[in-house]
């Protein structure tokens, strides 16, 4: 626990001042936080793509973070609704990595068998499964895992049971990268 008696919670959305970019702690954290091996190399690639000033898409920067990472596997967990956007993703990734990708309705359970009602009059309707695309990219032993069009409370779940750092890719940047060249990538 951070806190000692009496001090108040830290409330940044209501300060109109923002002393800390100043250099101030205004926080309880007064000691402790120490950014050491990849944590002190994922904060400084972090720093360098906010502040080098080349505008990027969120999947280039996150090919970039992965790459300098020294990442070699990633996760692509995705909507079924979006399975064209996660080709497209899985194609532009796997010119740099190995890439594996998981669709939400894996392992095929019926809504019933979970005590879920149906949405549409059909026999048969799978249920999302979040845990089990999760497990089978901790299976594939994946270095970073990105979540791709997963509705709320999957998204959730995916990134509670992923081994792996779990990132959201949003769906609404993907129209721009029809054509995309991760040229910077070395």
């Amino acid at each position: 626990m951070l806190k000692t008696l009496g001090e108040k919670n830290v409330q940044c959305a209501l300060c109109r001042i923002k002393e800390c970019v100043k250099g101030k702690n205004c926080s309880v954290i007064k000691y402790g936080l120490e950014y050491t091996g990849n944590n002190l190399k994922s904060i400084q690639i972090s720093a360098w793509l906010e502040s080098d000033g080349v505008k990027r898409t969120k999947l280039e920067e996150i090919a970039i973070y992965a790459k300098s990472l020294g990442y070699t596997k990633i996760g692509i967990a995705f909507c079924i609704e979006y399975e064209r956007e996660a080709r497209l993703v899985y194609d532009i990734l796997s010119r740099y990595f190995e890439v594996f990708s998981v669709c939400c309705k894996v392992c095929s359970f019926e809504k019933a068998s979970l005590g879920i009602k149906k949405s549409e009059d059909l026999e048969f309707e799978a249920v999302c499964n979040p845990i089990g695309q999760a497990l089978l990219l901790n299976d594939d032993l994946t270095n970073l895992n990105i979540m791709l069009g997963l509705k709320t409370g999957y998204d959730i779940l995916f990134a509670k049971y992923s081994e792996a750092p779990a990132i959201t890719l949003p769906i609404e940047e993907l129209p721009q990268l029809a054509d995309s060249k991760i040229d910077i990538i070395e």
